[in-house]
């Protein structure tokens, strides 16, 4: 075999090495999504599933009947339905909407900022994240708690001193704090790509700042919108630090309401149940936005 065959078969065989070595990597750039989300998804809800089918006895553990008990109980009884899904539901879709407004507002003014400055502030908004939710809760208590920071100011310019620890208005608060930044950093991005070009050709019709901005800049933002309205609702329907802290547990979310089942219960399938169905109605809330959001999108087009 003469050197110029053997190195045409070596180029051969080292070209067949380095298909074969990307499509390995090419499959398992699939295939190990694909089983973490099996893992940390699929096989935990299930498992959370059959729970809540599992009939429910005091010193034993659950045990896998198929019942529906526990849907039955959560979904026929007033206590349930009044305390914990009306309170998820009320408290979730109104911490969005105060979120995205003042959200939006700061991260307008945040993506008009030079790139420097708009770099500078973003990156305190990340850092915010980083920073425990316990901690950040129990700092707003601090200010919000009677003879606190607040009701210190409302006493100096003789406002009456409301109660805002251990109610709904409290909760609704902590909510709206935690919500904003994920709220803010989508639409800073978004805003921020918006072509300024368009801006001067509505101001060239002679639309004013107003109607450029309902106009141009909000239409082509509702990517934005959509993504930080679904980040803050789906955290603040499953929130249980803010209920339990800033609640007091007297404001009972369907996460606070889950834990006391397993936690001080020990009724894990009522608590299963609880789960999964605060899961199905989150999946409806936000198929119901999404189909809104599709139709308000082809309306503007």
């Amino acid at each position: 075999m003469s050197a110029t065959q053997s190195l045409q078969r070596t180029e051969i065989r080292g070209r067949g090495l380095g298909v074969n070595a990307g499509e390995l990597l090419g499959r398992s750039s699939v295939f190990l999504p694909f089983v973490f989300v099996v893992v940390f998804f699929f096989i935990p809800m299930g498992w959370l599933v059959a729970t809540s089918l599992s009939t429910h006895e005091i010193g034993s553990p659950p045990e896998f009947t198929g019942t529906l008990e526990h849907y039955a109980r959560f979904w026929t009884d007033p206590f349930y339905l009044e305390t914990a899904l009306w309170t998820t539901i009320k408290l979730s879709v109104l911490s969005t909407v105060f979120a995205l407004l003042i959200g939006y507002v700061l991260a307008y003014y945040i993506a008009e900022l030079p790139p420097q400055r708009r770099g500078l502030i973003t990156s305190m908004v990340v850092v915010s994240l980083a920073v425990n939710i316990v901690i950040r809760i129990f700092g707003l208590n601090v200010l919000l708690m009677n003879g606190g920071l607040v009701h210190s100011v409302f006493g100096l310019i003789g406002m009456p001193r409301i109660r805002i620890m251990y109610t709904e208005l409290g909760v609704l608060i902590g909510l709206i704090q935690i919500a904003v930044p994920y709220v803010v950093l989508p639409l800073i991005g978004v805003i921020a790509a918006i072509d300024p070009a368009l801006k001067e050709a509505a101001a060239s019709v002679g639309a004013n700042r107003y109607r450029t901005f309902w106009a141009v800049t909000f239409p082509l933002s509702l990517p934005g919108v959509v993504a930080g309205t679904l980040i803050a609702f789906t955290l603040n329907a499953a929130a249980f630090a803010i209920p339990a802290l800033m609640g007091g547990g007297r404001v009972r979310m369907m996460g606070m309401m889950a834990y006391e089942q397993a936690a001080i219960q020990g009724n894990f399938p009522f608590a299963a149940a609880i789960g999964i169905s605060l899961t199905i109605l989150s999946l409806l809330i936000t198929a119901i936005y999404l189909f809104v959001v599709s139709r308000t999108f082809r309306t503007l087009r």
